[in-house]
């Protein structure tokens, strides 16, 4: 028996691949589950009631590599404070998932076991759903018996409990406390989020019957102003905990109408910089660097329109000039560092999410999209007209966002148009630099890393290693850069 690990999990979904869809609704259920304040640190028999049921272990995709399956499932049993079965016919098969539930419960027999009916029937010949170490006694082995073992379960389907009380069964077993408890609550929940829908709803109405009859003046107030843009421009795109929690690479998503549009990037490993025989002095040494965690990037490079409601807004205070090119949806240049901080902050306030810019590795592993070649799309220079504005078909000024080909995350130009601005020191080269995909800050800084090339750029200089410092105040030929911003997810 084993009770002395850390307990970094809520709990371990133990499940068959064939029923990868209850796991997901399950998972994001629990994690996305308000916990009464109330009932936090309200001492139960399965131990002190948390503020909130993160994280709860699902995948085994984010297994590293280096280590044995078997090894670092057993770590994860070992780190979960109760175990969660997902029974079907198909689970009752499942090698890994038999295994599952006997090291769990020969290892941690004094933590909860919740088995959850997703399919099948206990007992019957041919849709037996329990797994042979959940439906015997174990020996003191840790081996399945012949003796039969009473399990009491959740039963999700329809013509059982039904998703919402199995979900409350399932908390109330992981909490400690009754089921009709945890229900009544969330229902009690839902209640109040229905009363603050209504709220919202009748203000807008209200503001409707002014702007009608005549209450113009009054609208134009700071205050009323401010509540109306919310309500009808961000609140509506706002991301819930359980859709961000649904995300998957290369999904996009917008968080208010004037806010860029994301797109989620994966975690991996890359090569970052040129090989020895490739590219100038300051890309080398070519070095792996890991993402360890999915980030949204934004699709596009921050447009003239998406400033200027930033500016409208009295968000933003430098007015951007665009140099004759053109603003509405071209990108937004003649912005320093220190301006565009302004934006980010704008952002970040209306969302609630922290709004950034991306750290050179990220960048770099967001431009490559996979790729190792010189170019996201390989190594012929000649391609580069399907996927980029620049010195050779530009005609000397940006152009609106998106009218190229995407890379393969689908972010559009991740080569030319503008230059983009990442929040790195200036460095020299990358020795020393992070392995781990942050921005490589320092004491002082007095100039930042610039990536990407612009309209006016060169080949060679729309590689996708391919970087340069410049002042945080820049503002001399301002109109080659631009940026795009980023935001960590929830995971």
């Amino acid at each position: 028996m084993v009770d002395s690990a850390p307990l970094k999990y809520r709990a371990f979904i133990s499940y068959s691949h064939a029923d990868t869809g209850w796991a997901k609704w399950l998972h994001r259920g629990l994690e996305s589950f308000t916990i009464d304040k109330d009932l936090v640190g309200r001492d139960t028999p399965t131990g002190t009631i948390p503020p909130s049921m993160r994280p709860i272990f699902r995948d085994r995709e984010d297994f590293t590599a280096g280590h044995t399956l078997s090894e670092q499932t057993l770590a994860v049993l070992d780190a979960s404070h109760a175990l969660i079965v997902l029974c079907s016919p198909a689970a009752a098969k499942s090698r890994y998932v038999d295994e599952e539930v006997r090291l769990f419960r020969s290892r941690q027999v004094a933590r909860p076991l919740i088995p959850v009916i997703v399919g099948g029937k206990p007992g019957d010949p041919t849709l037996e759903c329990m797994p042979p170490s959940l439906r015997f006694k174990l020996d003191g082995d840790g081996l399945p018996t012949s003796e039969p073992s009473e399990v009491l379960a959740a039963d999700a389907r329809e013509e059982g409990d039904g998703k919402d009380l199995a979900l409350a069964k399932v908390l109330a077993g992981l909490l400690g406390v009754s089921s009709d408890d945890i229900f009544r609550r969330a229902e009690r929940e839902r209640r109040r989020q229905a009363r603050v829908r209504r709220r919202i709803k009748a203000l807008f109405v209200g503001l409707v019957v002014l702007v009608a009859a005549g209450g113009v003046a009054w609208l134009n107030q700071d205050y009323l102003k401010e509540r109306y843009y919310r309500i009808t421009q961000v609140e509506p795109y706002l991301l819930t905990v359980e859709a961000e929690h649904a995300l998957k690479a290369k999904d996009a998503f917008r968080e208010c109408r004037d806010c860029p549009e994301m797109v989620v990037v994966p975690a991996g490993k890359f090569l970052m910089g040129s090989l020895p025989s490739q590219g100038f002095d300051n890309e080398h040494p070519q070095h792996e660097v890991t993402i360890g965690r999915p980030f949204a990037v934004s699709k596009f490079e921050v447009t003239f329109d998406q400033w200027d409601a930033c500016v409208a807004h009295g968000g933003c205070t430098a007015e951007a000039p665009d140099a004759g090119f053109g603003r509405g949806t071209r990108p937004v240049i003649n912005v320093s560092f220190d301006d565009f901080q302004d934006y980010l902050a704008w952002v970040s306030e209306l969302t609630g999410r922290p709004y950034r810019l991306l750290s050179e590795a990220e960048w770099e592993y967001a431009a490559r999209a996979g790729a190792s070649t010189v170019y996201a799309f390989g190594d012929d220079p000649a391609a580069l007209g399907d996927y980029a504005w620049f010195v050779n078909n530009s005609a000397l000024q940006t152009h609106p966002v998106g009218e190229k080909k995407p890379n393969a995350f689908g972010l559009y130009d991740m080569q030319g148009n503008v230059r983009e601005w990442v929040e790195d020191c200036d460095h020299e080269s990358y020795i020393g630099a992070p392995v781990d995909g942050s921005a490589w800050l320092g004491k002082d800084c007095p100039a930042r890393i610039v990536r990407n090339g612009s309209w006016v750029s060169l080949a060679d200089e729309l590689t996708a290693a391919h970087r340069y410092g410049e002042a945080t105040d820049y503002r001399v030929q301002g109109y080659m850069l631009g940026f795009r911003v980023a935001t960590p997810l929830a995971r």
